[in-house]
């Protein structure tokens, strides 16, 4: 971990979920043609969690297998079991990319790929501190999780610590962590839901 001057990434991202951003509605047989494979410009280098929409009630325990990058580009795959019911099923990893997806048997109906409103971005994959951050409130109170997760990060996973927002579009507020910084031994991540917040800027050594 490195010492003295620190780095900074801006967290931004006002972008509406999808359920057709990575793939539009279709009976993959078996691999998903992909509509898009990164997150548009509008997400501001963050991720998000994805989903599967489904058109029918005949598609029980079919699943699709995503595979990608985690929110600092490290591979990683996740597998979305289906439901019998045309809904929207998430799953529970963030990606930062998604290069392709398989189903496990052709859909009796159409399937689609997108992402939800819980967001993510990583600010760094090994050791680091975590030095302060300021945050611009989004137009919902609600809790960003500062994350450094001994196994994959998936919406599920306990932060080591929150900050409420203020529910007041734009309302800034800022933290200054006193020295040596909180110490993040497996990397720092960032979690949220969309209009949380509207803009932070994350402070770290790394």
């Amino acid at each position: 971990m490195a010492t003295g001057y620190v780095k900074v990434t801006t967290l931004m991202d006002e972008v509406a979920a999808s359920a057709t951003y990575f793939a539009a509605a279709q009976q993959a047989n078996t691999s998903f043609t992909m509509a898009a494979t990164t997150f548009a410009a509008g997400h501001n280098g963050g991720g998000a969690v994805i989903t599967a929409t489904t058109a029918g009630a005949a598609d029980s325990g079919k699943t699709v297998t995503l595979t990608g990058t985690d929110l600092v580009g490290v591979a990683q795959t996740e597998t979305i079991t289906l439901p019998g019911s045309a809904t929207t099923t998430a799953g529970t990893k963030y990606f930062l990319t998604v290069t392709g997806a398989e189903m496990s048997v052709v859909p009796a109906a159409n399937v689609s790929l997108g992402f939800n409103t819980s967001r993510g971005m990583g600010m760094f994959g090994g050791r680091t501190a975590l030095k302060g951050f300021t945050c611009a409130s989004g137009g919902t109170a609600g809790d960003v999780g500062f994350h450094s997760p001994s196994t994959t990060l998936t919406t599920s996973s306990t932060p080591f610590m929150k900050y409420r927002t203020f529910g007041t579009a734009d309302t800034e507020s800022h933290c200054t962590v006193p020295p040596l910084g909180i110490l993040c031994v497996n990397g720092l991540y960032v979690t949220y839901t969309l209009d949380v917040t509207d803009q932070m800027n994350i402070f770290y050594n790394g």
